[in-house]
Parts: C-alpha cells; sequence; structure tokens
C-alpha cells in the first residue's frame, strides 16, 4: 500500500511539472534543464537542436538520468523525482508523428517536416528505466525506487 502512496506522488510530481533537468555523459557530463511532455507510459519528449551539448553527448551515449520537481518547494519539505533510461532521438515520419501526439509547445510550430528538415531541432525521447522518489517519512533523506506505470 505505501509503495502505491509513493507511486502516485510521483505521478503526480511529474504531471504537475514542465521541466526536467537531464543529464548526459561522456568525456564532457552535462546537465540541462528541458520542457518535456509525458506520454500514458511515462515516457518523456522534449525538442532540442542538434548542436546542443547535451544532444552531442547523447550521440555519443544514449543513457541519461533526469530529475523533476518544482523549486518553488520550501527547503526541506520538497519532493522529487529522479530517473534513469535511455534517449531515443526519432527520426523517422511514423515515430515523429507518434511522438507529437503527446510533445505540445507555443514556443515552436512543429511538424513532422520540420523536425526532419534542414531546421536544427529534434524531437527526443526518453524511455525511463528506472523512478525514483524521496520517502517522505523516513527520518534521514532516502530515497525508494517506485513504479510508476502501475
Amino acid at each position: 500500500m505505501r509503495e502505491n502512496k509513493l507511486a502516485k506522488l510521483a505521478r503526480k510530481i511529474i504531471k504537475e511539472n514542465i521541466y526536467l533537468t537531464l543529464a548526459t555523459g561522456n568525456k564532457s557530463p552535462w546537465a540541462a534543464p528541458l520542457y518535456y511532455c509525458v506520454d500514458k507510459d511515462y515516457n518523456f519528449y522534449f525538442v532540442s537542436q542538434l548542436n546542443s551539448r547535451h544532444v552531442r553527448n547523447l550521440s555519443q551515449n544514449p543513457h541519461v538520468s533526469f530529475a523533476i520537481f518544482d523549486s518553488h518547494q520550501k527547503e526541506g519539505a520538497g519532493n522529487g523525482v529522479q530517473g534513469e533510461g535511455k534517449n531515443v532521438c526519432l527520426n523517422n515520419r511514423y515515430y515523429i508523428k507518434q511522438g507529437l501526439k503527446w510533445y505540445k509547445t507555443s514556443f515552436l510550430k512543429l511538424s513532422t517536416d520540420f523536425l526532419l528538415g534542414k531546421n536544427p531541432y529534434r524531437l527526443f525521447k526518453i524511455k525511463p528505466r528506472r523512478f525514483f522518489i524521496l520517502d517522505p517519512v523516513a527520518k534521514v533523506d532516502k530515497r525508494v525506487r517506485v513504479n510508476v506505470r502501475q
């Protein structure tokens, strides 16, 4: 029962926020705040430019970690979701069309042609492997694994 409450809290945090911090790694690790949208299976979508540092890192190493949290929470009272998974660049019409069912933005006018053309933007999908959340009743900071896909 307790695991269900923590998973529910994690889903709430994911759905109530719009930015995640994406950590990429290779010889030059990087963390980037990104606007995201999430699908029903808790895969994350974001759009970035091909020449950005995090995308260059992803081309060398698709494994990522991420954190989602509301930075306006009071110190010591906040919670957030951490996770790890694999990133995929959606680079064919079918997958882009599927991704655009979930990814919505007013920042750019997106289309399949725009995301495949000469424009520097591409649509990416993070397929999370594991999610973690801070246990709010633990006496010390303790991250616990949760299954948000229940």
